[in-house]
């Protein structure tokens, strides 16, 4: 994904960041000077962001560490302004193990509430009347009475233990891209068929996010009508995607392998894949060192970036030292949905096929993207 820096790597899985998180800090910023906050109130509030997102963070791995339980990779985990995401490789085949995917990050959200909660809960009778009394400004805003004997810290703790239940609860929505429309799926797809799960999960999403739209508009609330409108794309995409999953699975490796291709060799400077793809059909090369062994891969965005960088030398530059290292290889009996994740969720652009140890063609982006407009 364009636009994104990552900050840190925990358990394999790289977690990233998109540039327009930083808005929530000038968000913050604006609104603490034009309330007159202190320095010390505004600390508390950017540090108070952070937490939560740290917890958000929590709950993404929550969804990857038990998709690998079940033999899912997952790729990263983004952070961005209206939350986080798992990217995971691919959806889970058993309904059950995508429902355990799917609650397994609001249950990690109910988890940190409750251990939040024990300090105030079993500390003393001072710390449960505060706890008490936070929760009861919540729910009399306009009274001064409950707020008062809350230190900064109380706020900070308290407000994280009312946040992590709120986001369990709002992940729970049965609409995509919250998990509880992947709940509601698996449920369904145990006795219907992913597909069809997938158009009914849709359409209770779309129905949900019709009236978040009218509820913003009704309430001249600009943010509700654009999560209604965020939630009614994302659904409509989720179920072209479980379409696609569907038409792939229906069709092996050896229907789109590509028999005939152009080497490159790692002696050959970059300007070499420059000229074929310019001049050429292909797009997406694999890349050989002079004993004809295959060392590595050159695709068409990986080119398109090196072309950008105005450091480089394309006649002088090897490929040895631009190239992606050896991919994962398929056979030409795999089922095209595995081979999708690969070239494009991977980011490879082209695959080598393998049979009884021999090199026997390749699956490029160009051969998964016309087959998809064909069954369009």
């Amino acid at each position: 994904m364009k636009g994104v820096v990552q900050i840190a790597k925990f358990f394999g899985i790289p977690v990233q960041v998109h540039w327009t998180f930083l808005l929530i800090f000038v968000w913050v910023l604006a609104k603490g000077l034009g309330e007159a906050w202190d320095w010390e109130t505004m600390a508390w509030m950017m540090g108070f962001v952070l937490a939560i997102f740290g917890c958000v963070v929590l709950h993404e791995f929550g969804h990857a560490l038990t998709a690998r339980r079940y033999g899912v990779a997952t790729r990263d985990i983004i952070l961005s302004p209206i939350g986080g995401v798992a990217r995971l490789d691919r959806l889970p085949e058993n309904p059950v193990h995508e429902f355990m995917v799917a609650v397994a990050g609001p249950m990690v959200n109910v988890f940190i509430g409750l251990l939040l909660s024990a300090q105030p809960l079993l500390a003393s009778e001072a710390s449960r009347s505060k706890f008490y009394n936070f929760f009861m400004s919540l729910a009399y805003p306009n009274s001064n009475i409950f707020s008062v004997g809350l230190s900064p810290w109380d706020y900070f703790l308290f407000g994280l233990i009312f946040l992590n239940g709120i986001l369990a609860v709002f992940n729970m929505v049965p609409a995509f891209p919250m998990d509880g429309g992947r709940v509601l799926r698996a449920l369904l797809s145990i006795r219907l068929g992913r597909l069809k799960a997938t158009r009914i999960a849709t359409y209770v999403g779309q129905v949900l996010a019709v009236g978040l739209v009218a509820f913003g508009v009704w309430q001249f609330s600009i943010i509700t009508a654009v999560i209604g409108i965020f939630v009614f794309v994302m659904a409509a995409n989720e179920y072209k995607m479980v379409r696609f999953d569907g038409i792939l699975s229906k069709h092996a490796v050896a229907d789109i392998m590509r028999p005939q291709y152009t080497p490159l060799y790692t002696d050959q400077p970059l300007s070499a894949a420059f000229d074929l793809m310019q001049h050429g059909t292909e797009r997406h090369f694999l890349v050989f060192d002079e004993w004809h062994n295959l060392t590595g891969t050159l695709g068409e965005r990986r080119l398109v970036k090196l072309a950008k960088d105005k450091k480089l030398d394309p006649s002088s530059t090897p490929l040895s030292s631009v190239i992606r290292p050896f991919p994962d290889a398929l056979l030409p009996t795999d089922p095209l949905d595995e081979a999708y994740g690969k070239v494009y969720w991977k980011g490879r652009g082209i695959l080598p096929v393998f049979h009884q140890g021999k090199l026997v063609g390749v699956v490029d982006e160009n051969g998964l993207s016309g087959l998809l407009k064909v069954k369009r």
